[in-house]
């Protein structure tokens, strides 16, 4: 069998359904297996080797699937790498494919040739060159496997076009159909370990839980509702984890860290005296840069997390279980003794941080009612909550949108509704992102949420989103800059504003002419009519949403927030 058909047949037989990509002149023998293969996988033409990328990545956060993007050589091998990088920092289960000039031609200055091996090592898991047909079949089951199994991440194929064109034997090419979806394999730790753990947790007096991405790719959100509930612990989420709880229940106090915290959240954290991350790699976001908790002098720490590497990383622990969040939490609720006993001696803290959490949420709703222009963020996303069902996936942006739907938009039932980059925080993500999710979403509602300095990144998704007819509603925040950077520059370099300034656009009117609906918003009463109107047309809509900048509407970022009021406090003093 040739090659390329080989590998177009294990993909399938694997499980694969879309691949994200578009053609190369190497990647002819591929595409034309995929012609013969269109029944059974269907390829999603994309107008840019990033956005097939992303769309991979979030394909792939959606569906619990392993996400296929491909791209041919030279510069699309370089073009296709930020969604490979986000997919392995997120412990996405992501396989690129990347055409390549021959193996024949190998130094000899042929177009496009490049070291394909070198450029993918850093930001993958397992990445090769199939530099024979004959072992094409073997080379992509094990980067499926790799892919998926144990921490999920981005693995990598360079196809040469003569190894695509060659002979693979038959009997070598059958799917793996049980690592089509991560996690692949679950394992669960020695049960001393979670008897330990178990028994820690039931001690402490001030215990928190702290979920990362890792309890959605495991789908544990049952089993982390259910130990902390019955035990009255309060779970928090990094960025990545939210929606491993509903932030209706008792126990949830949403996100912590750095970037769209609630100010109560992360008190609970600095005041615990046992953490239990679950799934999370205690990075610098999630723990303010390593002092929610403090290094020096931390709580006692637990940690659960499928990749040894992580566990004990940032933080000593007094237990580390190494297995799949899922059987683990199930595991060391079963080892509780007497749970009712631990809820009961808990229920005050939790009650007390009812209290704080209704005050923080008449705080946002105080926010949100101002009626200013430009429009607050807090308007936007009070608005989308009224709209929005709670099967409805959001797909959004690093920049602006991600402190004010962290923070504020609260998620009512468990699971991944909220999809956003935050291993590279990439801009341009969310236009090409809501491609992914449509087709990974089963017809549940998909919405895009964007600012106008990652419009300028991705804007000819727009073209791929109304070829295939796709009832997308983007909503974008535009203030005119990039704001995140030139909030830095307000609050850290004495207003000394460079580099960061838009011409005005009307981006409404780019959208229509790539077939969008689409309307501007500018006044503060027109919001949420907008919104429903954008929602019930039904097919794609683009909506401009006029925001405040970061530099006059600081968003719920702890250090900004912090040096606002450090700012405020010195501005006084010297009146």
């Amino acid at each position: 069998m040739q090659g390329a058909r080989a590998l177009v047949e294990v993909l399938a037989a694997s499980g694969v359904q879309h691949i994200f990509g578009l053609p190369g002149d190497t990647g002819m023998p591929f595409y034309d297996a995929l012609l013969d293969k269109r029944s059974d996988i269907e390829h999603i033409m994309t107008r840019d080797e990033r956005s097939a990328s992303f769309m991979a990545d979030v394909y792939a956060r959606v569906s619990g699937r392993v996400g296929v993007c491909e791209g041919p050589s030279g510069g699309g091998a370089t073009y296709i790498i930020p969604g490979v990088a986000e997919a392995q920092g997120s412990a996405i289960p992501l396989l690129c494919l990347t055409s390549d000039t021959p193996v024949n031609q190998q130094g000899r200055g042929v177009l496009t040739e490049l070291d394909q091996e070198s450029l993918f090592r850093p930001v993958t898991k397992w990445n090769a060159r199939v530099n024979s047909a004959a072992t094409m079949a073997e080379a992509t089951r094990r980067a499926i496997r790799m892919a998926t199994g144990g921490r999920p991440g981005a693995t990598h194929l360079a196809l040469p076009t003569d190894a695509q064109e060659g002979e693979t034997p038959d009997d070598s090419v059958y799917g793996v159909p049980e690592f089509g979806s991560a996690p692949a394999m679950r394992t669960r730790p020695d049960q001393a370990l979670i008897e330990r753990a178990a028994a820690a947790l039931a001690a402490a007096e001030r215990p928190a839980i702290i979920a990362g991405g890792g309890v959605l790719t495991s789908g544990a959100w049952d089993e982390l509702t259910a130990l902390a509930e019955s035990l009255n612990v309060p779970v928090a989420t990094s960025i990545n984890g939210k929606g491993s709880i509903a932030e209706t229940s008792d126990v949830s106090i949403g996100v912590i860290g750095g970037n769209g915290a609630r100010p109560y959240a992360n008190a609970c954290i600095a005041e615990a005296d046992l953490i239990v991350y679950v799934g999370s790699r205690t990075d610098s976001t999630t723990t303010c840069h390593w002092t929610l908790p403090p290094q020096a002098n931390p709580p006692d720490v637990i940690q659960i997390d499928v990749e040894p590497f992580e566990v004990g990383n940032n933080y000593p622990v007094i237990v580390g279980l190494v297995g799949d969040a899922k059987l683990t939490l199930e595991a060391m609720l079963e080892a509780v003794s007497r749970p009712a006993a631990v809820a009961s001696r808990n229920r005050a803290h939790i009650e007390e941080l009812g209290q704080r959490r209704c005050a923080y949420w008449e705080e946002v709703e105080r926010q949100a009612a101002i009626r200013s222009r430009p429009i607050k963020p807090a308007q936007v996303v009070k608005a989308m909550r009224g709209a929005l069902g709670d099967e409805t996936i959001i797909v959004a942006d690093p920049g602006t949108p991600t402190p004010f739907l962290s923070a504020q938009y609260e998620l009512r039932r468990a699971g991944r509704t909220t999809v956003i980059p935050r291993a590279h925080g990439g801009l341009g993500y969310a236009i090409p992102g809501v491609v992914g999710a449509c087709y990974a979403a089963e017809g549940r509602r998909v919405v895009g949420m964007t600012g106008d300095g990652s419009f300028g990144m991705s804007v000819g998704e727009l073209e791929t989103i109304t070829r295939l007819g796709l009832p997308v509603v983007v909503i974008q925040c535009s203030n005119g800059t990039f704001g995140w950077i030139k909030e830095l520059q307000h609050l850290y370099h004495g207003d000394r504003f460079f580099g960061v300034d838009f011409n005005p656009v009307d981006y409404a009117a780019i959208a229509r002419g790539f077939g969008f609906r689409a309307a501007q918003v500018t006044e503060p009463d027109d919001v949420e009519r907008a919104i429903r109107d954008a929602l019930a047309d039904g097919g794609p809509y683009f909506l401009d949403v006029v925001t405040e900048s970061p530099v006059t509407e600081t968003p719920p970022v702890a250090a900004w927030t912090a040096a606002e009021m450090a700012r405020a406090a010195a501005a006084g003093a010297r009146r």
